[in-house]
């Protein structure tokens, strides 16, 4: 039996081929692009945003995208978030609090005994890619007064649709949206303000 032997330039060359036609994964991120500050820079009081949770459908490396009406997902083994969901949600959130209030975003180890903090839970009950349709996000939220912060422990509830075009990009840009719409209704109760469902927005009560 005659034996083929390849030689290494030609082997190198179709190893390379494959290599060039396995699609490449793409990363997105949800901190979105820079916006200015909303408020000015203040010194007395500080938040604490602690780690997400998240559904375990959507804990996955690749964006999954629902089906409306339907309880089959898809897994976009291509398209992938740029860490992992829990943690991108939580630092798109206090990027936008921050930037909202104008305070920082601390461990409640770091923060000075004398500064007034706000410690601050999120649970995403839905976070849903319908493909050219929605991103939907629905979210409860807790504030809790720490360090002699002034104000009353509560819990809030809101659901949030954005319309999305076709591909990827826009839909996890609705997502940066829903997030940022999300980071506004807790400014807004921190601040005392009354929170207003805009366009979207469906608020679930606050207790």
């Amino acid at each position: 039996m005659k034996r083929l032997f390849i030689p290494a330039f030609l082997a190198l060359a179709l190893a390379a081929a494959g290599c060039a036609s396995a699609p490449q994964s793409r990363y997105y991120s949800l901190m979105g692009t820079d916006k200015p500050a909303s408020a000015a820079a203040r010194t007395d009081f500080a938040i604490s945003l602690s780690a997400v949770d998240i559904p375990e459908q959507v804990d996955r490396p690749q964006i999954v995208l629902s089906r409306e009406g339907d309880a089959q997902v898809t897994l976009l083994n291509e398209s992938q978030w740029a860490a992992p969901l829990a943690d991108e949600i939580r630092n798109a959130l206090s990027h936008d609090l921050s930037r909202r209030l104008g305070v920082l975003d601390v461990s409640p180890r770091a923060a000075p005994e004398a500064l007034p903090l706000w410690a601050l839970g999120v649970t995403v009950q839905r976070f849903e890619s319908i493909y050219g349709r929605h991103a939907v996000l629905e979210a409860t939220w807790r504030q809790e007064p720490r360090q002699g912060a002034s104000g009353p422990a509560t819990v809030c509830r809101a659901q949030i649709n954005v319309p999305v075009q076709e591909g990827v990009s826009a839909l996890v840009a609705g997502h940066q949206q829903a997030l940022d719409l999300l980071a506004g209704l807790m400014a807004d109760k921190l601040s005392g303000r009354a929170l207003q469902a805009g366009q979207g927005v469906t608020l679930k009560g606050c207790a």
